[in-house]
């Protein structure tokens, strides 16, 4: 019994197209934005559950509420930042902005996730990378 050599592929391969690799800081602020987002669901409802008991009343309930919002709007940016290649257009300084806010509920993780953050957006192969998809968006 001979063995019969194998078929030839009948449509040549295409070239796969590129891709930016993604820079390491982009991963970690998905990460870091996703892991917050969840603690900061968390910590609102925890902060509204103690609103509802009665215990101070005046001050958790707004803190929770904000909590809850930035926890929302992180879990929603990690998803568009975390596939590769990501559906963010731009760095989401804002978020960041809001996460250093977030100092006043006692989120230390919020923080610092929000510093380093802004500190990882600065780098310049993060800029150049959300540039490459901001022309690829326009």
């Amino acid at each position: 019994m001979t063995q019969s050599p194998p078929a030839a592929p009948l449509l040549p391969s295409l070239p796969e197209p590129i891709v930016p690799a993604k820079p390491g800081y982009v991963q970690a602020i998905a990460i870091m934005c996703l892991v917050d987002g969840i603690l900061n669901v968390l910590l609102g409802g925890g902060l509204s559950v103690v609103f509802l008991c009665g215990i101070f009343t005046a001050c958790c309930c707004p803190i929770g509420i904000y909590s809850i919002v930035l926890g929302i709007l992180e879990i929603v940016y990690a998803s568009q930042i975390l596939p590769d290649p990501i559906r963010a257009d731009r760095p989401a300084k804002h978020i960041a902005i809001m996460q250093i806010v977030n100092i006043i509920s006692g989120s230390w993780v919020s923080l610092a996730v929000g510093i380093l953050s802004l500190v990882f957006y600065n780098d310049v192969q993060v800029q150049a990378y959300f540039a490459r998809f901001a022309r690829r968006g326009a």
